[in-house]
């Protein structure tokens, strides 16, 4: 029960981020970047969850919410 509530959130979520967007409030990631240092980041994934599987990690190394280039295999506390 507990991935169904986590699937649910994450699709919350993304459809307030649109809402947010398509409203036309600058609601970007970019603007909303931490430091590594702030998010805890690591170059080492925390038991399953890695950087390769977060919600907010992009191809090429690119994450939407830690800035910086980050490694696939990382984590950090803001994991989602």
């Amino acid at each position: 029960m507990r991935q169904d509530t986590h699937h649910d959130r994450r699709s919350l979520l993304k459809r307030l981020g649109m809402a947010i967007t398509l409203l036309g409030l600058d609601a970007s990631p970019a603007s909303a970047r931490s430091s590594k240092a702030a998010a805890a980041y690591r170059d080492s994934p925390k038991g399953g969850q890695s950087c390769a599987n977060c919600s907010w990690y992009s191809s090429g190394g690119r994450c939407e919410v830690v800035s910086g280039k980050v490694s696939p295999r990382g984590w950090c506390a803001l994991w989602g």
